[in-house]
């Protein structure tokens, strides 16, 4: 029997609490790896609450890996966790004792000026104009034109204006446990400036760990430098550990809590390996947190960086959650990175404009952005919700599936077909129809992802839909 005092969780939502306690009993060795919680009815019983608060907080726990559930047989302890006990009492975790409030055919018209018109373009992550509040922008603006006239005179400093980190630092601690003091928080004109920033940080090891299918970019950019980028094959548990031994590699880059293209979270078994490995060998850790906040059941997931802050660097945008436009990106460094900044770098001029800076952090300080976050999660919920319909309504169903797992911006679509993927997609091409195809992402395991394709959907028109998965159905042999 478990029995907590749920009179104490102050104004954390019930499931979250109760998955905190659970989880910190797991942590402290209370609960050993492979010992069987109680039921979910059972667990509502002793503690007078719904069945769904429990429901929510076992699927937490099982997303983050601290448990595993078989059927017919109930909850489980997962395997390893006796090796993963924290440095302190309970006393000292802010996470339990922070009360702190914190038509068919659709539309495609072939080409238009010039630029084509597609029926649904599968491949672009475009916002939808509304998605941008730019009332409440436009109105922060004008009032930072007239109260920060000096602030335009002066030349901003290279790690950011100290409003925009401090509201980035409080942000962080309530949206992501991530408590870190501004100074550790440094701003840049998005995160390809950054990655050039860290790569002279850590210096030394001429190799770079990329995730192999990963974001092809970052290793654009890493090689740019001169470095050799050794590509990590992923697994339905993310970037896989033990390639990284003898690799001499000195930092890593990986998305752990939706990885980019697949979608799968990486356990806490797995993080707790890597965090093992990377102080092992002196590595870092390069967390690109790219589209954390959008997360549909359960709380978002812990970071990293939460778990260890000497080995970890956290990267982060405000592309996804506001506009590609605004180029404002942030990472929080190491304590020891901090230094060499500070020793390095700190000539490097202030690359974001300060109106942008300032504006930013009114728009943070003021709740407007959390305010936008909930409202965008739940607009891009209900969105989700209404194209998985129509795809199961459609006879696209019949020979394909859609994988996704509750967060992000995209699906992963996987085909029953025996033609070739770049046929099918000129195929669908000359019909309207535009794929990405998740082999072009990855390096040596393009025959693993045939028949898979990337399926953006923030900028897709449901009327258009119906018709676009209709022919998608009916071209596939």
């Amino acid at each position: 029997m478990l029995i907590y005092d749920l009179e104490k969780r102050g104004p954390r939502p019930l499931y979250e609490y109760l998955y905190l306690c659970i989880r910190d009993d797991i942590l402290d060795g209370v609960l050993a790896a492979g010992e069987k919680l109680p039921s979910k009815r059972m667990m509502a019983k002793d503690h007078g609450i719904a069945l769904i608060t429990v429901e929510n907080a076992y699927a937490q726990l099982i997303i983050e890996g601290y448990v595993t559930a078989e059927e017919k047989r109930g909850y489980f302890v997962a395997p390893g966790m006796g090796m993963f006990r924290r440095k302190g009492p309970r006393e000292q975790d802010e996470d339990l004792n922070d009360t702190h409030d914190d038509a068919r055919q659709g539309s495609w018209k072939g080409t238009e000026q010039g630029r084509k018109t597609w029926l649904a373009d599968f491949s672009s992550s475009k916002l939808k104009r509304d998605a941008f509040p730019f009332a409440t922008w436009t109105k922060l603006m004008r009032r930072v034109l007239d109260d920060r006239e000096e602030a335009f005179l002066e030349k901003p400093e290279s790690r950011g204006v100290p409003e925009l980190r401090s509201a980035i630092a409080v942000y962080l601690r309530k949206a992501k446990g991530l408590d870190v003091s501004p100074d550790r928080i440094f701003v840049g004109p998005g995160t390809e400036y950054l990655h050039h920033l860290i790569l002279q940080l850590v210096g030394a090891s001429r190799i770079v760990a990329v995730e192999d299918p990963g974001y092809k970019k970052v290793g654009q950019i890493y090689e740019s430098h001169g470095l050799k980028c050794l590509h990590v094959p992923v697994d339905e548990n993310g970037l896989i550990v033990e390639r990284l031994w003898n690799s001499n590699a000195k930092l890593v880059h990986l998305s752990p809590s939706h990885h980019f293209p697949t979608g799968c979270v990486m356990p806490i078994g797995r993080r707790r390996a890597l965090l093992d490995w990377a102080r092992a060998q002196g590595a870092y850790l390069l967390e690109d947190d790219y589209d954390g906040e959008f997360r549909f059941d359960g709380k978002p997931v812990p970071t990293l960086a939460s778990l260890d802050d000497e080995t970890v660097i956290y990267l982060n945008t405000f592309t996804k959650t506001l506009a590609p436009s605004i180029r404002i990106a942030y990472m929080v460094l190491p304590e020891k990175l901090k230094n060499r900044y500070e020793e390095k770098l700190s000539f490097y001029s202030g690359s974001v404009s300060s109106f942008e800076q300032y504006t930013l952090a009114a728009f943070i300080g003021e709740g407007y952005y959390e305010r936008h976050v909930n409202r965008m999660r739940n607009y891009y919920r209900q969105q989700r919700a209404k194209i998985l319909q129509i795809f199961e309504e459609s006879s696209l169903s019949k020979v394909a599936s859609m994988e996704e797992h509750a967060a992000g911006l995209h699906f992963i679509m996987k085909v029953q077909t025996a033609m070739e993927d770049e046929a099918w997609m000129k195929a669908m091409e000359e019909k309207g129809i535009r794929l990405l195809p998740v082999a072009s992402y990855s390096y040596g395991g393009q025959a693993k992802y045939r028949h898979q394709f990337l399926m953006y959907y923030t900028d897709l028109e449901e009327k258009n839909l119906r018709g676009a998965f209709e022919i998608m159905g009916n071209s596939i042999f």
